[in-house]
């Protein structure tokens, strides 16, 4: 699992799926989050429950997790928006059976910057994921362009900003209340506790490598 930030506290952000809510609600109980499903038009959005995801570090960070989550092919497309440290980062994942995670991060007083070892997410790749091809609007992808350039303001501005010229749903959510309709879903215990086993015995190989190593 790669992750464009370390872990944070203080962070905004959701998941946007194409699929139904219960559909969405049986994916989010097999990860790592304990997370509300929201139903919302021509989406169904997740957004992190608690502070900590239910992972051991350095996967305690719900919105490190829930952006780096691989979404199946039935649940797509999907775009993630999330403001973490000051920077904006936008996922998008197509609906083909082999589409890759692309991403999108944000710096204040940079815009848009390349991100090492995460495949990069054209303007087009995000109005198209969002429909907002779908409805004629023939100049969204230069207006998407023009907004990850500029480096003004910050991230929430920034995801606002992008939100409203992609016709996507689900600004509220991002200022943290709890919103009407909202399912609380946890992670299966069973599948939590088999990742957390898994990530202390690699943690626990690599420090005998290390002692063993000259």
């Amino acid at each position: 699992m790669n992750t464009p930030w370390q872990s944070s506290r203080h962070g905004r952000g959701l998941l946007l799926l194409r699929g139904e809510p219960d559909q969405v609600a049986r994916w989010a109980a097999r990860g790592l989050v304990a997370s509300l499903v929201v139903p919302l038009p021509s989406w169904t959005a997740v957004v992190p429950a608690e502070p900590l995801s239910r992972a051991v570090p350095p996967y305690d960070d719900p919105l490190a997790v829930l952006a780096a989550r691989p979404v199946s092919s039935r649940l797509r497309a999907a775009v993630g928006l999330f403001a973490v440290d000051g920077r904006a980062v936008v996922t998008v994942q197509g609906d083909g059976w082999r589409a890759v995670q692309r991403w999108v991060v944000w710096q204040p007083g940079r815009g848009a910057v390349r991100a090492p070892g995460l495949p990069p997410a054209r303007p087009a790749d995000l109005v198209g994921l969002a429909g907002a091809s779908h409805r004629g609007a023939a100049a969204a992808p230069a207006r998407v362009a023009e907004i990850l350039r500029d480096g003004g303001g910050d991230a929430l501005r920034l995801l606002g900003d992008l939100m409203s010229v992609l016709g996507l749903p689900g600004w509220s959510l991002l200022s943290g209340d709890r919103p009407a309709g909202s399912q609380l879903v946890e992670p299966a215990v069973r599948r939590v506790a088999g990742f957390n086993a898994l990530v202390l015995d690699e943690a626990r190989h690599r420090a005998e490598e290390e002692e063993e190593s000259p």
